[in-house]
């Protein structure tokens, strides 16, 4: 007998998260609550329809209460989404880069290849690095590319293949974040209490902007790939 995989079902946020790419990838730059409540709806109407009526009629309120609600998985506390002005949201670039990892299936491909110890002893080596905590005190930093080498020895070897090292880095940080979302937390913590501190949501999204600072800033060296 041949064992089936299936995919975890997807949480209430993310259902939501990809219910706001669709109205982003469909032209709108923004979108109102009601404009959300019902394409979360649309493609959960068990979930997100009124009671007794979900086949019908979507419920605002449950919408509402994932994205204005004190979860911690929280959309917007996760900086997923963002109120641009009252009553209208708009999905930020790392609540962009989920809902693309989403549609891929990376989400169940994350969950089932890391563990939670490799995923916070990751994280906690690149939120903790020397060049993204001087970056984050400096935006300028780091402003030569043999400061940003030794952050990027954390994902292979970038004296050969340097933009390898960057695509490794970001896939590493979208599973830890992946996880939290799978798991409805916002915090990636420790096996062992005494290992560390946890580790936010919102320090792996710094991460991966930061890996496209380093994108931009350094396009000419990424592009080199010695034999």
């Amino acid at each position: 007998m041949v064992a089936t995989m299936v995919a975890p079902r997807l949480t209430a946020a993310q259902v939501i998260l990809m219910a706001a790419d669709d109205l982003m990838t469909s032209g709108s730059r923004e979108f109102t609550e009601w404009e959300l409540t019902v394409a979360s709806w649309n493609r959960d109407k068990a979930r997100f329809g009124l009671r007794g009526y979900d086949q019908t009629y979507p419920d605002h309120k449950r919408v509402m209460m994932e994205i204005m609600g004190k979860k911690p998985q929280n959309p917007v506390t996760l900086g997923l989404m963002e109120k641009v002005r009252p009553n209208v949201y708009r999905l930020t670039p790392l609540g962009q880069a989920e809902a693309a990892r989403l549609r891929s299936g990376g989400t169940a491909r994350a969950v089932m290849s890391n563990s939670k110890t490799d995923l916070y002893r990751t994280a906690a080596n690149l939120v903790h690095h020397p060049a993204f905590v001087a970056w984050r005190n400096d935006p300028d930093q780091p402003r030569k590319w043999a400061e940003a080498i030794p952050f990027l020895t954390l994902g292979g070897d970038p004296q050969t293949d340097p933009a390898g090292c960057l695509a490794a880095l970001r896939r590493s940080v979208r599973a830890g974040i992946d996880w939290c979302m799978t798991n409805e937390v916002v915090y990636l913590t420790p096996t062992v209490r005494s290992a560390g501190e946890p580790i936010h949501m919102s320090d792996l999204g710094g991460v991966i902007d930061f890996l496209e600072v380093l994108q931009m800033r350094f396009e000419r060296q990424l592009a080199t790939r010695r034999a």
